[in-house]
C-alpha cells in the first residue's frame, strides 16, 4: 500500500442531502498518481471509471451530528470487461481514501459485491463480503481487497460504514474525480470527461433509507463525479465455449 502525497488543501464546504440528515464535507486536493500501476498479477482487465486530467480531486467526508450510529453505503456499479463467451472474476479492488478510521471506535463496516439491477443498484444478498476498516493514516492511502469468484455482467462493489458512533464522527473520506474548475487548470467537466457521461458512483443508503437509483456525489454541478476506485478482473473462457472451439478446430 502506498500513500498519496497531498500537497495543497484549498477548500472546505458543507453539503447536506435534502432527503436525510447525512452531511458531506467536500475538499479539493492535489492529485498524485504514485503507485497507480501496482496491481494483482492475475488481473487481465482493470477498470477505472474516473478521469484525472487537471490534477485535482474531490474528497468527500461523511458525518452526522444529529443521528448517532448512523451508517452510509457508497458504491460503484461495475460491468463485465471481458470478451464474448468469457466469464469475469473480480480479483482485486483498490479504494483511494483519506484519513481512514481509527480502531477501537466501532467504525468497522463491510465491503461487498452484489448483483445489480437495471438501475445499477445492488440487489439480493451479497455475493462476497469482507470487513472494511481503512487503516488510519496521516494523509491518503490505497485500501486493497482480494476477491475470488465470478460476477454477473453488471454488479456493485459497495462499502457500508458507520458515519457516527456514540457521538464520535468517523473521519473516513473517499476521493472522486473533479467535476468543475480547480484552483489551477481548465474545467474538468467537458475536458477530462464528457458533460453527459453516465455516473457509476453513488450513495445507495443513508439515514433516510435506501436510494435506487443511487444519489450522485455532485448533483448540483454540470458533471457528476466518479469514485477513485479501481477494479481488477480476470477473464476466463467458459467450458462450453472452450470445448466448442476445440471441436471446430478439428474440422479446419
Amino acid at each position: 500500500m502506498r500513500k498519496l502525497v497531498v500537497t495543497t488543501f484549498v477548500l472546505a464546504a458543507m453539503l447536506c442531502l435534502a432527503s436525510s440528515g447525512l452531511a458531506l464535507e467536500k475538499k479539493a486536493m492535489r492529485y498524485d498518481a504514485d503507485g497507480i500501476d501496482d496491481w494483482n498479477a492475475g488481473a487481465t482487465c482493470v477498470q477505472s471509471y474516473y478521469n484525472i486530467c487537471t490534477g485535482w480531486v474531490w474528497v468527500f467526508g461523511f458525518n452526522d451530528a444529529t443521528v448517532e450510529n448512523d451508517t452510509a453505503t457508497v458504491g460503484l456499479n461495475g460491468a463485465n470487461c471481458c470478451g464474448p463467451g468469457e466469464s469475469s472474476a473480480l480479483v482485486q479492488s483498490r479504494i483511494r481514501y483519506w484519513t481512514g478510521s481509527p480502531q477501537g471506535y466501532g467504525f468497522t463496516g463491510t465491503i461487498a459485491t452484489f448483483a445489480a439491477n437495471g438501475l445499477g443498484c445492488p440487489i439480493g444478498a451479497a455475493i462476497q463480503s469482507q470487513p472494511f476498516l481503512a487503516p488510519f493514516v496521516a494523509g491518503n492511502a490505497f485500501y486493497t481487497h482480494n476477491w475470488v469468484g465470478t460476477l454477473p455482467n453488471s454488479y456493485v462493489l459497495a462499502v457500508t460504514f458507520p458515519c457516527d458512533v456514540n457521538g464520535t464522527t468517523n473521519p473516513l473520506g473517499f476521493g472522486t474525480d473533479f467535476g468543475t474548475t480547480g484552483p489551477t487548470g481548465p474545467d474538468a467537466c467537458g475536458t477530462c470527461f464528457p458533460t453527459g457521461r453516465t455516473s457509476r458512483s453513488h450513495i445507495y443508503a443513508d439515514s433516510a433509507g435506501n436510494h435506487c437509483p443511487g444519489l450522485d456525489f455532485q448533483p448540483t454541478q454540470s458533471c457528476d463525479v466518479e469514485l477513485l476506485w479501481d477494479l481488477a478482473s480476470a477473464c476466463a473462457v467458459s467450458v462450453d465455449a472452450s470445448s466448442w472451439g476445440s471441436i471446430k478446430g478439428l474440422y479446419r
